[in-house]
């Protein structure tokens, strides 16, 4: 009897994983823009939503111009952007995205997008402008957002983009 009570009581408290996406596309491709519009749109559908930004360049802070703040501007409740050695919070630590996953996974989040990762394993839309890139760069996304033929989303469709991840999250 007392190992099913501490069966339930273990099921009870199984962790919820957030569902991860990311949102790829070469450089200047227009990803944060995407997310700006999108971010809104997912929490006004009641998801909590995190972005985690890796940034191998130079370590911006939160400031106003910034990737970071626009996409915590945008509604995001979490946005983390980290190098091999620095991640935006408070402090300096050696992270990967999987660190901060584990983070954004205690505080609930039902959706954690990362930016960038076209060469990562996690699902991934990708965002392609002719006048950047004629084809996508990411491997195998899932759906292309852009201004190509083929596109499955255009760039203004965020709306229908929305409906789409949501109609994922059970998969991804």
């Amino acid at each position: 009897m007392y190992s099913e009570e501490k069966q339930a009581l273990a099921a009870e408290l199984t962790l919820k994983q957030p569902a991860v996406l990311a949102v790829s596309g070469a450089h200047n491709s227009g990803k944060t823009t995407l997310l700006e519009k999108l971010i809104p749109i997912l929490r006004r559908r009641g998801l909590k939503v995190g972005v985690i930004k890796h940034d191998g360049h130079d370590f911006t802070p939160d400031v106003p111009g910034t990737d970071s703040f626009r996409l915590r501007e945008a509604g995001a409740e979490g946005v983390a952007v980290y190098s091999s050695q620095r991640y935006l919070l408070t402090e300096a630590f050696r992270l990967t995205e999987q660190d901060l996953l584990a983070l954004f996974e205690r505080h609930g989040y039902d959706l954690v997008l990362l930016e960038g990762y076209k060469s990562s394993g996690w699902p991934k839309i990708e965002v392609v402008r002719k006048a950047v890139s004629e084809t996508p760069v990411s491997f195998h996304p899932l759906a292309i957002v852009g201004d190509i033929p083929g596109a499955d989303f255009g760039l203004e469709e965020t709306d229908a983009l929305a409906d789409w991840i949501c109609a994922q999250m059970p998969a991804l």
